[in-house]
């Protein structure tokens, strides 16, 4: 078995990291035996990951110019085409902003090698925003306080503003200070900010310390000592569950899951069930 880990192609993503922390050994069937199974998300689930699909793509298209052609299929679209006419109406196309959506963004140091898929940047004068469409949006504000703070601390807003910083130059043309890069997390129904994260150095210095120790701490990891008792709250969500206990999925508990949330919206193909 190739140990991709060290391999100089293998970048690591907020997906992969977070799929380290919640269980290295799905990790290790996932990446490094390249093994991913179907049949891990119930079909309501399934409906749900098209519809954030489309809705990236027609958001891409908007922001690319092109006739998104969703008003044809309006009454078959219903949903859909709401969630379109609500980013239009939140986001004037501006002639001095260069928006580009669903762009990738790649680093490699002698000590990190990450890549982010950002569903738009929109880059202004002396300013970039990232802005990552969250399509299964809650209207609970209680719930959605909650949500906004958890998304501050995930590793997708420390991968991906990061990584940005690092590239800003080649994004912009120029370098652009931390205090200029923020990052906003929006849903289409209802159509909110669920909140802004500004940038500033001392952040810059900590996701440098806690991205370097997560990816050398998986690099480092000997699997041989892996204990499954540690990981077991994630077992019954897991599409390997089967391999390791011999049960089927929990398509209730893959419901709760904020990670299998989040990954509704990410944007890499490869990186979706």
């Amino acid at each position: 078995m190739n140990d991709i880990r060290h391999e100089n192609y293998f970048l690591f993503t907020q997906y992969s990291l977070a799929t380290f922390e919640n269980c290295p050994l799905k990790f290790k069937k996932r990446y490094m035996e390249n093994l991913k199974w179907d049949g891990s998300i119930s079909e309501d689930m399934k409906k749900r990951l098209e519809m954030g699909n489309d809705f990236h793509l027609l958001a891409y298209r908007y922001f690319m110019g092109i006739d998104t052609g969703l008003e044809k299929f309006s009454e078959e679209y219903g949903e859909l085409n709401e969630w379109i006419d609500n980013l239009k109406k939140s986001f004037k196309k501006d002639s001095e902003i260069r928006y580009l959506p669903e762009y990738k963004l790649r680093m490699i140091t002698s000590r990190l090698k990450l890549e982010a898929n950002i569903d738009l940047l929109a880059v202004g004068k002396d300013t970039i925003e990232i802005w990552d469409w969250k399509t299964h949006g809650n209207s609970n504000a209680k719930k959605g306080a909650a949500e906004a703070k958890r998304l501050e601390n995930s590793l997708q807003t420390m991968v991906y503003l990061f990584v940005l910083k690092e590239q800003a130059g080649l994004v912009a043309g120029t370098d652009v200070e931390n205090s200029k890069i923020c990052m906003y997390y929006w849903q289409p129904s209802p159509p909110r900010i669920i909140t802004k994260i500004a940038y500033s150095d001392s952040m810059h210095n900590r996701f440098r310390e806690a991205l370097e120790g997560k990816v050398q701490f998986i690099l480092n990891y000997d699997y041989s000592g892996f204990d499954k008792s540690l990981y077991s709250k994630h077992c019954k969500h897991c599409e390997f569950n089967w391999y390791c206990n011999n049960e089927r999925v929990d398509f209730n508990a893959v419901a709760r899951e904020d990670d299998f949330m989040d990954m509704l919206d990410w944007d890499s193909v490869e990186e979706r069930v």
